[in-house]
């Protein structure tokens, strides 16, 4: 079972791009954050230190005031001739998706959006 300092570990020695984690000072919350956001996505998953570690990162980067906006549904923000456009921010890391695949969430949402198909032949 992973811990923030098994975690800790796998980042340093795994993880080139890991400012938000190295420079932050809780850690634990961002442990226990990742821990809860893939337990309730992937619910039949074994959460390893390199998942956690990837979901913690993406859930620190999130804390940059720039993707709060993001995070809160803002498609853009303009200053002048200046403009920042957003795309929505997924809740999981793209490494995480890479290797799990698609969250329990999305495919609850798809099959709910498929209409109910009853018997019959294509002609």
């Amino acid at each position: 079972m992973p811990t923030v300092e098994s975690v800790d570990a796998w980042i340093r020695f795994n993880v080139l791009d890991s400012q938000a984690w190295t420079s932050s000072e809780r850690k634990y919350v961002a442990f226990v954050q990742a821990n809860r956001t893939l337990s309730r996505s992937y619910s039949e998953a074994a959460l390893t230190d390199e998942l956690i570690a990837y979901q913690a990162i993406w859930e620190l980067q999130g804390l940059d005031p720039a993707l709060k906006y993001q995070k809160q549904g803002v498609k853009s923000v303009s200053d002048g001739s200046d403009r920042i456009d957003y795309n929505p921010r997924d809740v999981i890391a793209p490494d995480v998706r890479m290797i799990l695949g698609t969250p329990l969430y999305e495919i609850e949402e798809e099959e709910e959006s498929s209409p109910p198909l009853f018997g019959g032949t294509l002609l």
